[in-house]
């Protein structure tokens, strides 16, 4: 260790990340780091390096107003910062393991899982977006969103070049990163003819030729820039509180409902878990299986009913 801060070493160290790592796991790296600095503080603990009993104790009091997915991000950040500056690694330490099993021994699990988009919900929140530039956009962006099962951060990457047009109307679109994609492989998404013509209708009113697909509108004029990831859970609220959909909707959608209900409405019309997975870029068979185990209980449920 220098005689530098604390706080300026270890926001150097990330630092040295930029470009290597996504902005998303960057930004969690820091607050994660930065709860931690601040709890150390408080105790009057040192933070760099930190003893594995100071870990164990955060993650325990950290355990009672937190998930505990959230829990092993912090201690995953303590990790990466105490690698990067070449200290002694205080989350491998056996207490510091035992500390963080017992915290998921004692909270459940199970992530909350965002309420699926499917075909009929979409269908109602594209009837209610209004007939505004704006409107146009959010409508085109609800059909492409559902089309591709892309998450939000994919979605509002996408670019017109990469477009690709198919036989009968249907046209093709790449995309480029995913989120466990981080050299850029990409995949390809499939939209239908009727998410053509919306795409198409936006583009032609918005006067986009090249560049991101879906940008800011304000005062009725088209930004630049792409539209912020965060922009995507605002519009499906917006919309489907215009829709009438009942409070408790409005608030289970979110970011992730298109690619949800789209893989329910997949498994529900009877293709494989195998071309699900390809389709929304996924490598975890465990992961798609939580998107989809409510389609398969209404499928238990109708073979029962026969």
């Amino acid at each position: 260790m220098t005689n530098r801060h604390p706080r300026v070493l270890w926001r150097a160290a990330i630092d040295r990340l930029e470009g290597a790592y996504s902005e998303n796991t960057l930004r969690s790296y820091r607050s994660d780091f930065a709860r931690f600095e601040e709890w150390c503080e408080k105790g009057r603990r040192p933070s760099l390096p930190a003893s594995p009993e100071a870990v164990a104790e955060f993650i325990t009091q950290q355990a009672r107003n937190s998930a505990p997915a959230t829990l092993r991000r912090r201690l995953c950040s303590i990790r990466k910062v105490h690698r990067l500056l070449r200290l002694d690694n205080p989350a491998e330490d056996e207490d510091v393991l035992i500390a963080m099993r017992r915290v998921l021994r004692t909270k459940a699990r199970r992530q909350k899982q965002a309420l699926g988009l499917t075909s009929d919900l979409r269908d109602k929140l594209i009837s209610a977006c209004p007939d505004t530039l704006a409107g146009l956009r959010d409508r085109a962006m609800l059909a492409v969103g559902y089309d591709t099962l892309c998450r939000r951060s994919e979605l509002v990457s996408l670019r017109i070049e990469d477009i690709k047009p198919l036989k009968g109307g249907a046209c093709s679109i790449l995309v480029r990163r995913a989120k466990n994609d981080p050299f850029g492989d990409g995949r390809y998404g499939y939209l239908s003819p009727a998410t053509a013509t919306a795409l198409k209708t936006w583009l032609t009113a918005a006067r986009i030729e090249s560049g991101w697909l879906f940008r800011r509108v304000r005062d009725n004029c088209v930004g630049p820039k792409a539209l912020h990831p965060y922009s995507v859970n605002r519009t499906l609220k917006i919309a489907a509180a215009a829709a009438g959909l009942e409070r408790e909707t409005v608030q289970g959608l979110s970011g992730h409902s298109m690619r949800v209900g789209a893989a329910q409405d997949l498994m529900i019309s009877g293709v494989g878990l195998l071309p699900i997975m390809r389709a929304g870029g996924w490598k975890s068979m465990n992961i798609i299986g939580r998107y989809v185990e409510h389609a398969e209980v209404m499928l238990n449920g109708q073979m029962r009913r026969r």
